[in-house]
């Protein structure tokens, strides 16, 4: 390999490393001056959308607050029904016993009197 080789070389990848490094140049400068995304309106779009979501969490909040309290009140009143529904059956079987009680004895009697 000659001086005039290796020159032709060199000055080929210094000007594929310029070409490049001008590209990547454009492409960064495009990136984040210019166009629909510039510096300013990608910050308003930020805060924008950071002020959505602090909203947003708020209102979840309150959703899942009142969620537990509706939750709280419905388990209240299902506990008291059940309690409603325990005592209806506890009466109703003692009104069946006492009802078997009298069929008893009024059978027992008609017994006694048709001896």
């Amino acid at each position: 390999m000659g001086q005039t080789d290796l020159t032709l070389i060199i000055g080929s990848a210094l000007m594929v490393a310029v070409v490049i490094g001008w590209i990547l140049r454009w492409f960064f400068d495009r990136m984040n001056t210019t166009g629909p995304m510039a510096s300013s309106e990608v910050t308003a779009r930020m805060r924008a959308a950071e002020a959505a979501q602090s909203e947003l969490e708020t209102q979840l909040c309150q959703a899942q607050s009142d969620a537990r309290n509706l939750e709280m009140r419905l388990q209240a009143e299902l506990d008291a029904a059940m309690d409603g529904l325990g005592a209806a059956r506890r009466e109703a079987e003692s009104w069946r016993s006492e009802t078997e009680a009298w069929r008893h004895e009024v059978e027992e009697i008609r017994d006694e009197q048709d001896n």
